[in-house]
């Protein structure tokens, strides 16, 4: 009776490990769908994050265009009304000129009478 309660025991015990070994195994099949599906959730992140980040960098180039074109254009615009102030200085210093000129004329004309 004793062997056949040693061999119950014995093949208990295998019974017993045999299960955990199953447990086990699901355990660790458990664990690695869970760190396999993190794993996409951080890919899911990086690659969101690296496409916010692409948007707002091509809205930033965006903005920074159309700011050089602004300057660009104020900058001609600026050096137009810089020509046309220049040109109407030039046309006021000959007008001033020939004024001067006729004046003297005149005041000599004056004078010689």
């Amino acid at each position: 009776m004793l062997s056949t309660n040693k061999h119950d025991t014995l093949q208990s015990a295998i019974a017993e490990a045999n299960r955990e070994v199953q447990q086990l195994r699901g355990t660790i099949i458990a664990m690695r769908e869970e760190m396999e599906a993190m794993r996409l959730q951080e890919q899911q992140k990086i690659h969101l994050a690296v496409v916010e980040a692409n948007e707002e960098a091509a809205l930033l180039r965006a903005d920074v265009q159309a700011m050089r074109d602004e300057l660009e254009r104020q900058h001609g615009q600026h050096q137009e009304e810089l020509e046309r102030i220049q040109a109407s200085e030039r046309l006021e210093r000959k007008q001033l000129q020939l004024t001067i000129v006729e004046l003297r004329d005149r005041l000599e004309r004056i004078n010689d009478h």
